[in-house]
């Protein structure tokens, strides 16, 4: 009986070679970029944002609920409407 051929547990998975697309080398994520984002990073951007309200003001208490609504706003509105240059150096 032959043996079989028993990966490493601990080996990392290799992808095939993919060949080049048609495209724009200069900007690889366009295709996609309309996607749905995660909820855990939409999540954690508003929070970063929040805080960073949060610390602007001088870590004053009671704001809470206004800054995370400002956040989302903020998150929101650069996620829809990202801008042309985003991604092009300068």
């Amino acid at each position: 009986m032959p043996k079989r051929a028993t990966k490493h547990p601990r080996s990392v998975p290799t992808q095939p070679p993919v060949e080049e697309l048609d495209g724009d080398p200069d900007m690889p994520f366009v295709e996609g970029s309309h996607d749905e984002l995660d909820p855990d990073l939409r999540h954690r951007l508003i929070s970063d944002a929040a805080y960073a309200l949060y610390a602007q003001r001088g870590y004053a208490d009671g704001y809470d609920m206004d800054d995370w609504l400002q956040a989302e706003a903020m998150i929101d509105h650069t996620l829809l409407n990202p801008t042309p240059s985003a991604g092009k150096p300068r």
